[in-house]
């Protein structure tokens, strides 16, 4: 039986590590404290057509910069098939399910499941044919579809036949917008438990994809790191969980555990979006236009960022126009900073994030939050932050006006090419504590601060209006059957 200590020295962690993380989940955290929206005019840029073309062409005449696309891509697919595992287990279909049932003809890994589970057409028309259908398409003995990542569902078909799987949409849009000297390069991060299957899949893409699209792809993929998990208790005595052979029970923390991934990468710019988040090659020019642009912004802006520092640093520093770009592109009390208050706001991670119009869709919000007194400042904070039980911040939430799709670009060095720690400039207070249960019991865990929440509250943001068009979100295998992904 492992003992407390084998747990915590496989993660890099110690006694003081345990007894930290029971303390905060027990303790939990501090709600956000909104001061109002961030709004066009108010932390989020309209820009004109003309401003748009302008940025676009910065970025796509720059040359000699290593540029990475970051897909986080780690969850297992098997909460797009909640409903599907409820009508395996009791029968009962719901109006999705029973939409699904009607359109699986329809659904681009139709023809796979026939095949591999040696079934025709006619076994649909049966009850007991449609449920072993969906148990093949689910099973680890059949396609394992539960299991697997989002990213090796295939997503979409195309006129030639062919099925393409999320991954796959990553790597043709990848060669549109991301592609530099020649060179596309791709970081997937992705589960432990399926990786040689996702890395043979990536493998059997690379070559052909490089030869499609003329240039080569510089695949790299990496996991979420053990040290990064965290230890759960128990809801009602609030003891550690502990697993049969005794030993700690730690889970994963959310996507805010990726920003050790992220720290490792070498790149000038990265893009940062979600597995799930492609469409067909027929309406991939707007997220093409959209990325261009948001990348254009940030090499503007880091371009002075980059000047201003060395100007400080050599003793040239024009405080004027500090104040000038940055009550320009970012919110805060920059008028009563001191110059080397100054220098310290520049010379920190830059991000321009995509903000579409709240139509509904989940996401984190663009909200204006207090700090410590000074003037608020741009953050993307989910509704799980928001104090429940105040009226007032939950009218400031309910008004939000836009919502951020996870669609970033971000610069990961500073002005003498040196990578910045990003932990360093994460909000630890910014965590959550969540509810699960483990053997039917209830549980609480904890959650790091998220990727593009927390983990990046000290950064520079930049908020720019991008289309609703560039969001389209495969959450449940029924939004498969949505217009802008058939």
């Amino acid at each position: 039986m492992k003992n407390d200590l084998d747990s915590l020295q496989e993660r890099g962690l110690n006694e003081r590590d345990l007894d930290a993380y029971r303390t905060t989940i027990l303790n939990g955290f501090p709600f956000m404290m909104l001061h109002g929206n961030a709004e066009p005019g108010s932390g989020i840029k309209l820009l004109s057509q003309k401003e748009k073309d302008k940025f676009r062409l910065i970025y796509q005449d720059r040359k000699g910069i290593v540029v990475v696309k970051f897909v986080p891509a780690s969850g297992a697919a098997s909460r797009m098939f909640k409903e599907l595992y409820a009508y395996t287990e009791s029968g009962k279909i719901s109006d999705n399910v029973a939409n699904f049932l009607t359109e699986l003809t329809d659904y681009p890994f139709y023809e796979q499941l026939l095949a591999e589970a040696d079934m025709t057409e006619e076994d649909l028309n049966t009850e007991e044919g449609k449920r072993k259908a969906v148990d093949f398409l689910l099973s680890e003995e059949g396609m394992n579809y539960g299991n697997y990542p989002k990213g090796m569902i295939k997503f979409h078909k195309y006129d030639d036949g062919h099925k393409r799987t999320a991954f796959e949409e990553h790597f043709h849009e990848g060669a549109l917008y991301a592609q530099k000297d020649g060179k596309v390069r791709i970081h997937f991060t992705i589960p432990e438990e399926t990786a040689e299957d996702v890395k043979e899949h990536l493998r059997s893409l690379q070559g052909c994809m490089g030869t499609m699209h003329n240039v080569e792809y510089l695949i790299d993929t990496s996991v979420q790191k053990p040290s990064t998990d965290t230890p759960a208790v128990f809801a009602d005595d609030q003891a550690r969980v502990r697993l049969e052979d005794g030993s700690l029970l730690f889970r994963p923390a959310g996507h805010g555990a990726l920003l050790e991934n992220l720290n490792d990468l070498d790149g000038d710019l990265v893009f940062v979006k979600n597995i799930d988040n492609v469409v067909p090659d027929r309406l991939k020019n707007i997220t093409v236009e959209n990325k261009e642009l948001l990348a254009g912004v940030l090499l503007e802006v880091q371009d002075k960022l980059f000047q201003f520092c060395g100007d400080y640093e050599n003793g040239q520093f024009s405080r004027e126009n500090v104040l000038s770009l940055m009550n320009h592109w970012f919110v805060g009390d920059f008028e009563s900073q001191s110059d080397e208050q100054l220098y310290t706001l520049l010379n920190r991670p830059l991000r321009v994030c995509g903000m579409v119009k709240n139509e509904g869709e989940p996401g984190g919000g663009p909200f204006l939050v207090e700090e410590k007194g000074n003037l608020p400042s741009l953050q993307i904070v989910e509704s799980a932050q928001i104090d429940p039980e105040n009226e007032a911040q939950q009218a400031i939430l309910l008004q939000a006006s836009h919502f951020n799709p996870v669609d970033l670009v971000i610069s990961l060095k500073n002005h003498k090419g040196e990578h910045f720690d990003l932990k360093n400039y994460r909000n630890n207070n910014t965590g959550m504590v969540v509810d699960k249960t483990f053997l039917g019991r209830d549980i609480k865990a904890l959650e790091l601060p998220g990727l593009w929440n927390g983990a990046m509250h000290d950064w520079n943001s930049i908020f720019v209006e991008v289309p609703i068009e560039t969001f389209n979100p495969v959450k449940t295998v029924f939004d498969l059957r949505r217009p802008n992904h058939c």
